[in-house]
């Protein structure tokens, strides 16, 4: 048994340096201008089921050295979507929209709509997790004491079981978004979007390559988007790449 184990670390051992070379190796491709072979040896690393901000960072850095914008904003939303802090990522996904041939304005946000988005992205799902849990604990725990001792202490009773279900609801809320929220790139020069599920509805608005758009709804071949500044339509699913 402890032989499987030793040969199972070396193992492991010998995977990570793999990795970390390979991961090297693409870096030194990217510094020499050998876009292509970084990809290659990026695209390795992914397939080897490693991900991070860095190496979706460092290949949307390679896909606009070659001019993909589309290619590089679905990179940098996906470093995003590890890493939502990664000021590195918004920034150049900022130069790549200036390239794009839609121009799509923010739609104004209720000021606590944005507050409240802040405050959920400050920590991790995970983080979130433990600190209603912590709450919850600590307020069962003084409810305990609180009989134990016979003690009066409504105000901070009360204070803890508030606590808990803003925690709770924070939680609750960041775990929905990251169930509901699907968002995509366009990978079509250009696409009609549509206002139902079908070639033959009305024609709404048309959206072209590298907008980045929110699915809603799907039905068969067919997701419900919707963009920026609030429209809303359909389009085939083949004309896009889910982030």
């Amino acid at each position: 048994m402890k032989k499987i184990i030793i040969i199972l670390n070396l193992f492991l051992c010998y995977n990570l340096h793999a990795n970390d070379s390979l991961f090297i190796s693409a870096n030194n491709d990217y510094a020499n201008q050998n876009y292509i072979g970084a990809i290659k040896k990026y695209d390795s690393l992914i397939a080897n089921n490693l991900e991070s901000a860095e190496l979706y960072y460092n290949l949307g850095n390679c896909f606009y050295k070659k001019n993909e914008i589309h290619q590089a904003i679905y990179y940098y939303e996906k470093s995003l979507d590890i890493d939502q802090n990664f000021e590195d990522a918004k920034e150049n996904i900022k130069l790549c929209k200036l390239q794009l041939i839609d121009k799509i304005e923010q739609m104004p946000e209720l000021f606590y709509k944005t507050y409240f988005k802040k405050i959920k992205k400050l920590i991790s799902l995970d983080s979130w997790k433990i600190l209603s849990l912590t709450s919850i604990w600590a307020l069962f725990l003084f409810f305990i004491l609180k009989i134990f001792f016979k003690k009066k202490t409504n105000f901070i009773s009360t204070a803890l079981l508030v606590l808990s279900l803003i925690l709770l609801l924070i939680t609750i809320s960041v775990k929905n978004d990251e169930i509901n929220n699907r968002s995509a790139i366009i990978y079509s020069s250009t696409i009609d979007v549509m206002s139902a599920p079908s070639e033959k509805s009305t024609k709404l608005f048309t959206l072209h390559l590298g907008t980045k758009i929110n699915i809603n709804d799907q039905i068969e071949d067919w997701v419900n988007i919707s963009i920026a500044n609030g429209k809303k339509g359909w389009i085939l699913i083949e004309n896009l790449k889910e982030i």
